[in-house]
């Protein structure tokens, strides 16, 4: 009786076996795609992080540089200005350790001449301070942004 029933154990038992091995197997498998869809999610999310990050950091580094081609070079054409503005920019953004284009950087700087034109020039005019008129472009500036 031993000699019948001891195969048919062993064989339900290797079944068994098998079947846990095969459930095991489509649980990791289940399981490692909702893994690889959160990794891929989150480093999806880190990228844009990162962009969004690069972008103000350009944008404010853009701000900075209209505003000292401005406030200190108030004297030189626009194309000087535009020169100044650019180097002071590149070396900004490199020391901060984001490598960007010329043109990006150009097109921020623009972008920043543009919102600055849009202030009034007889509140410019009536404003005695550079300082304050710094103030007021950065502040014209970040309303822009923020929109």
């Amino acid at each position: 009786m031993n000699e019948i029933i001891q195969p048919i154990v062993t064989n339900a038992l290797i079944t068994v076996a098998c079947l846990l091995v095969v459930m095991l197997f489509i649980f990791l498998v289940k399981e490692w795609r909702q893994l690889g869809a959160w990794i891929a999610a989150r480093k999806a999310a880190a990228e844009a992080r990162s962009a969004e990050s690069i972008q103000n950091a350009l944008w404010s580094v853009a701000q900075e540089a209209y505003a000292k081609a401005e406030a200190a070079l108030g004297d030189l054409a626009g194309s000087d200005k535009m020169d100044i503005a650019l180097n002071y920019a590149v070396n900004r953004l490199r020391a901060l350790g984001i490598m960007v284009t010329a043109d990006e950087i150009r097109a921020k700087i623009q972008e920043a001449w543009v919102k600055l034109d849009k202030i009034p020039k007889q509140q410019a005019a009536s404003v005695a301070s550079k300082e304050v008129v710094a103030e007021l472009i950065k502040k014209e500036i970040d309303e822009a942004v923020q929109r």
